[in-house]
């Protein structure tokens, strides 16, 4: 029963579990098996069996809700990389359930909670016997075997996938009880058959190291765009006007093509990864999102480190929540120099879901790369063109759906056209700014994903759900060539043509693109620097992580005076705050309310204000951390 509740949630129909059981009854029988092997743990708790089978019922019940939710807002399915994200709870609580979802979900909680209760106290009352563990050791023991044997069996034959390629797909074809424990048991990169040194020596042997002389150092910069693809690509809807005008021209007089991507629907962060290490997610495990895994503590290759030998600084900046993903952590552990997040932005527009739009990424781009005197490696991912989309009217209409296939879709579609036609507009203006900087620039613009629209294959043109579109644009006289990329391949691709061949990763792909061999020798480094004994690295990684700083705006205090009518109020009159800031009376924190970025107002109960006054951030990922204090007080003081 627990099997088909889970297989309809995962297939989103109400009889889904039962078309399951009469499409793929081995594949079927396998889940079952799994989940019935948790269960029978209760045989050896005699005296509390009843509760145990509720606690592990529960649990697979909730897990199948959770997985439905998630479907329903995004493509990707439940996995257990999901549940290490337990910080985002709150945020995915708000975005993806409404308040009739939300009460409906914490009655249900009750309800098992209740349940729970009762059967843990109605065990306890239950009178103790003398029991004899012989038959149940016996029976769990034939339990373990068949399970196991079977699952070995079935992934010998075919039946059941070791590795998932396609997530969504494989979790319809496997079952979710299966595919969930996979991607628990199932990470990192897995070794290679034939892994050594001199494997890796034979591969390395072709690198050349950049030679300084001919290296060309413009200002580099690549835009990450959330949900955005070229609309007219849609076989599905059409529209009053073009919604991408920007990105068709600019594609269109530029190189261009579509880049395969990882994830459909969410994951932004495994995008985002292959851009910036070169790395492959599907040698990685089902699910896996290595910013919450391997490079929480594992410095690696990226293009920031690439560059940083040719004098280059390195800027992240992202207009949503610094610690989402992990990012104020790992963007260290890539060597950028500089982060950038909403909690240091000011000035943004919202959204009707409540995304900052992604105009507000212009000012922090120039301001990153006034920064420094020399080139600036800047990655800028967006947030605006998240879902989720159904359900909003008050928006602002530049485009209307003119047709839709699916009639329920058409306010969908019509809010994320608007979105998308507003980013599109930030493009234009991106273009426009970098070429009057008068300074020699590479400007990348690709999607992450397609949206979380159900779209299928057949609702597109010439392309796949796993496809969106970039573009290269550049002033200096640099030519690409158009092709289909992949994610992981693009960096190499404007490295080379700065003839960058630094780290073994960008050279791998530089060097066997159009080897037979080429993914295989990718995935032997991947292992090798990351999990294995770094042949590559002659034995031990040259990476360390960067002090990266968070916020490279300076902050600035001006003057300070008393707010007129009031004994405990003053305002600090300055540059760069924002609403992480906050006022200290020589060590003493007081209570401080943000007025604007020049302007802030603490309250103060001392009457002579001798003491210094100093103003402070707190970090993005730890409220407790405080990261520098204006030019009036010094750090070490």
């Amino acid at each position: 029963f627990i099997n088909i509740v889970l297989e309809s949630f995962g297939n989103k129909e109400l009889l889904g579990g039962i078309k399951s059981l009469i499409n793929n009854p081995y594949i079927f029988l396998c889940n079952t098996l799994i989940i019935a092997s948790t269960l029978s743990l209760g045989v050896v708790f005699r005296r509390f069996q009843n509760f145990w089978i509720g606690i592990v019922s529960t649990c697979w019940i909730a897990l199948g809700s959770i997985n439905y939710i998630l479907l329903c807002n995004r493509v990707l399915p439940l996995t257990a990389y999901d549940l290490r994200m337990i910080d985002v709870i709150p945020f995915i609580v708000k975005k993806y359930l409404s308040p009739f979802s939300l009460a409906v979900t914490c009655l249900c909680i009750v309800v098992a909670l209740v349940g729970l209760f009762v059967a843990f106290f109605r065990a306890l009352e239950t009178p103790r016997k003398k029991t004899d563990l012989k038959v149940p050791v016996i029976f769990l023991t034939i339990m373990t075997a068949i399970t196991f044997g079977n699952l070995k069996y079935a992934v010998s034959a075919g039946i059941l996938e070791k590795r998932f390629h396609e997530l969504s797909k494989s979790f319809i074809k496997n079952g979710f009880a299966y595919s969930f424990v996979t991607s628990i048991t199932d990470n990192g990169v897995d070794k290679v058959d034939g892994y050594s040194k001199e494997l890796i020596d034979s591969i390395v042997g072709k690198f050349v190291e950049s030679d300084s002389k001919d290296v060309k150092t413009p200002n580099i910069i690549f835009v990450q765009m959330e949900s955005f693809f070229d609309l007219n690509a849609l076989n599905c809807v059409k529209f009053s006007t073009n919604p991408v005008t920007n990105f068709t021209k600019l594609a269109s007089d530029n190189a261009s093509g579509l880049i395969t991507v990882p994830v459909i629907g969410a994951g932004t962060a495994n995008t985002e990864f292959e851009v910036v290490t070169g790395m492959r997610i599907a040698d990685f495990g089902a699910g896996e999102y290595p910013y919450k895994t391997v490079l929480k503590d594992t410095p690696c290759e990226s293009m920031a480190r690439n560059l940083k030998n040719h004098g280059y600084k390195s800027h992240f900046i992202h207009n949503y929540k610094g610690g989402f993903y992990g990012r104020n952590n790992v963007y260290s552990k890539l060597g950028y120099d500089y982060f950038y997040s909403i909690e240091y932005m000011t000035g943004y527009e919202r959204n009707e879901n409540g995304w900052a739009k992604d105009k507000i990424l212009l000012r922090y781009i120039d301001e990153s790369l006034n920064s420094t005197k020399g080139a600036d490696f800047v990655t800028a991912v967006s947030v605006q063109g998240h879902g989720e989309y159904g359900g909003k009217t008050h928006f602002t209409r530049h485009v209307t759906v003119t047709q839709c296939d699916d009639k329920s879709m058409h306010r969908a579609y019509e809010y994320y056209a608007n979105q998308i036609y507003e980013m599109d507009q930030f493009i234009g203006e991106l273009v426009d700014m970098v070429s009057k900087r008068d300074e020699e620039t590479i400007l990348v613009v690709y999607g992450d994903h397609l949206p979380s629209l159900e779209l299928k294959n057949e609702d597109l043109k010439n392309r796949n759900i796993y496809q969106t579109d970039y573009f290269i644009w550049n002033n200096i006289g640099l030519e690409y060539a158009d092709e289909n990329l992949n994610a992981y391949q693009i960096g190499s691709k404007i490295l080379g043509s700065l003839n960058v061949t630094d780290g073994v990763i960008n050279s791998c792909h530089q060097n066997y693109r159009n080897d037979k061999q080429y993914l295989y020798k990718l995935q032997a480094l991947e292992y090798d620097v990351l999990y294995g004994e770094k042949f590559a690295y002659g034995g031990e990684s040259p990476y360390s992580a960067s002090k990266m700083k968070v916020n490279c705006r300076k902050m600035k205090i001006n003057g300070m005076e008393r707010k007129k009518g009031s004994q405990t109020l003053y305002v600090v009159n300055g540059e760069g705050f924002t609403d992480k800031s906050y006022v200290r009376v020589g060590y003493m924190i007081v209570p401080t309310k943000y007025i604007s970025e020049y302007a802030l107002q603490f309250r103060c109960d001392i009457e002579d204000l001798e003491l210094p006054i100093s103003v402070w951030e707190k970090d993005v990922g730890n409220s407790n951390k405080y990261l520098w204090d204006s030019e009036n007080l010094k750090k070490e003081e």
